[in-house]
């Protein structure tokens, strides 16, 4: 997975999200989630539209094949965050690294407890 599935996920979970929020949920810059959606654009993954009566703003959303690799996406995510859970609660703290792209993502979609991630902080450096 990389940061294009991972908008993919966040739409599928969220619905119609700006570039804005897009970046905010995953800790990136707005212009690489921006040049990220141009692609899913010309994928024929996501589509632009303008939302709003009086101020408007452009959102992304899903296309239906954007829909059917979203679901896909989500499911790796979700296998992703039960191997990071398993490894928290074995004190694998040598596997946790490889995931630190995905948390932002899983925090914000509720498939890991912020609480677990604060007891993992406290157990890495205990002195």
């Amino acid at each position: 997975m990389n940061t294009r599935d991972n908008i993919l996920v966040l739409l599928y979970e969220k619905g119609e999200l700006s570039k804005e929020e897009i970046a905010d949920v995953l800790r990136q810059e707005v212009d690489e989630i921006e040049a990220l959606l141009k692609g899913l654009e010309r994928e024929g993954l996501v589509m632009q539209k303008e939302k709003g009566l009086i101020f408007k703003k452009k959102v992304y959303g899903l296309t239906p094949s954007g829909l059917e690799e979203a679901k896909k996406a989500k499911e790796d995510l979700e296998n992703k965050a039960n191997k990071l859970i398993q490894a928290i609660q074995n004190g694998d703290y040598s596997q946790i690294q490889s995931f630190e792209n995905y948390i932002p993502l899983m925090l914000a979609l509720s498939m890991i407890d912020m609480m677990m991630l604060q007891g993992l902080m406290f157990d890495m450096f205990q002195f």
